[in-house]
C-alpha cells in the first residue's frame, strides 16, 4: 500500500512540474472573480510570442483591490508560456501579466484575477 501511495505521489508531482502555472497572492472564499482571459496563440517558426494581459482594460476603471493573480498553463510538457507579473497585482487595483512562449512554441494559458 505504501508503494502505491508513493508511486501516485511521485506521478502527481511529475505532472504538476511540467506545467508552468503560477499564483501571486492569496485567494479567499469571499473574493470575487474580477477577470478571466484565455490566451491562445499558435506556434511561430523560429520566433516566440510575448503577450501582455492587462486589468482593467484600457478605458475602464476598477474599484476593487486585487487579492490574487493566477495563471493556468494548459500545456503539460513545459512548452507553454512563462508568466511574469510586470506591474501591479495583489494589493493594487491594476495588474499586467506577460506571457512569453518558448522559441517556436505557442501559448495556451488562462489568466484569472480575484479581488475584494
Amino acid at each position: 500500500m505504501k508503494f502505491i501511495f508513493s508511486l501516485v505521489l511521485l506521478a502527481s508531482v511529475a505532472y504538476i512540474s511540467y506545467a508552468v502555472s503560477v499564483t501571486w497572492g492569496n485567494r479567499n472564499s469571499s473574493d470575487a472573480l474580477l477577470m478571466r482571459q484565455r490566451v491562445v496563440r499558435t506556434p511561430l517558426k523560429n520566433n516566440y510570442w510575448s503577450v501582455n494581459v492587462e486589468f482593467p482594460n484600457p478605458g475602464q476603471a476598477n474599484q476593487r483591490t486585487i487579492s490574487a493573480v493566477i495563471v493556468y498553463d494548459h500545456f503539460n510538457n513545459k512548452s507553454g508560456a512563462q508568466p511574469s507579473l510586470w506591474s501591479g497585482g495583489p494589493g493594487w487595483r491594476f495588474a499586467t501579466v506577460n506571457l512569453k512562449s518558448v522559441m517556436s512554441g505557442g501559448i495556451n494559458s488562462t489568466v484569472e484575477m480575484y479581488g475584494r
